[in-house]
């Protein structure tokens, strides 16, 4: 049973601090890495980040009452990691494919970048319409320059399609079927469909919506006001739940990274834990 007390606070940073060490265990294993284990390992890196910044507020809640919103942020960062984890991993099998989607991935950034750097205008109030034409073009054939892998041509700016970039992927990896050939990121619903499609993560699909949850904190509406006033007990469960997948994937991706037994066990018997305190509210 969850009532979103201190208990549970402490039960979570318990947990947080073990995971945390579960995946430090994992890094400490390589010192050269392939494309595919590198990607692994930044997840690793980066789910591992955002729980150290998840306890910190721990240490404060509930009796600042007003992190749980703040909490609920981290979380929805840490399951958004495990998405793309959960989703690059089916994948997995086919070195060609998997370098394709992380090309899809820097796609996206490179599309927030260029945004970016194109008002680069807005930092430079006091400098005339040349210099700041001459600064963002600076910016932007640096910007060309690192995402030379992107384009349809060297030297030229166009950016390629979904469909060029995932032209030499097997079609049969796309569970969903072959997303439309178009420019632009890859969605986070486009993951889910894949990751719900695929008879090895299928069983893993709920993650999006609880990420779909955890977002309404993010993105204000009048509509999902309710969603900051929640009883800490209806909060904390997902909470609970964000760990849950955050166990089972950041596992799954070190299994994948051939773990030993001695590295795996501690994963199985943390997720085994957390389990049967969402389930029987037994002692942990």
């Amino acid at each position: 049973m969850i009532y979103g007390d201190q208990k549970d606070s402490d039960i979570l940073r318990r947990h947080i601090d073990q995971l945390v060490a579960n995946i430090d265990a994992v890094g400490s294993r390589f010192t050269t890495v392939n494309l595919t284990q590198h990607t692994y390992l930044d997840l690793l890196r980066r789910i591992r980040c955002t729980l150290l910044g998840v306890s910190l507020q721990l240490g404060q809640w509930p009796d600042v009452a007003e992190l749980k919103l703040p909490i609920s942020l981290l979380f929805r960062s840490v399951v958004t990691d495990v998405l793309t984890g959960l989703y690059l991993a089916t994948f997995d099998t086919d070195d060609e494919a998997f370098k394709n989607e992380l090309m899809m991935l820097d796609l996206s950034f490179v599309g927030y970048v260029k945004t970016i750097f194109e008002h680069t205008g807005l930092e430079m109030p006091d400098a005339s319409e040349a210099e700041v034409a001459q600064e963002i073009q600076a910016r932007l054939d640096d910007l060309y320059a690192k995402a030379e892998h992107l384009l349809v041509a060297p030297g030229n700016t166009q950016l390629k399609k979904s469909g060029q970039i995932r032209a030499t992927s097997d079609p049969m990896l796309f569970k969903a079927g072959l997303p439309a050939a178009k420019l632009g990121s890859l969605s986070e619903r486009e993951m889910f469909e894949q990751i719900k499609a695929h008879p090895a993560t299928v069983h893993l699909a709920r993650v999006y919506i609880l990420q779909r949850h955890l977002s309404q904190s993010h993105h204000y509406a009048p509509a999902n006001r309710g969603f900051i006033q929640l009883p800490p007990d209806i909060e904390c469960k997902h909470w609970f739940e964000a760990m849950v997948y955050a166990n089972e994937v950041t596992g799954l991706l070190s299994n994948l990274l051939k773990m030993p037994a001695e590295v795996m066990q501690p994963f199985r018997d943390s997720q085994a834990s957390l389990l049967a305190h969402l389930s029987s509210g037994m002692p942990d």
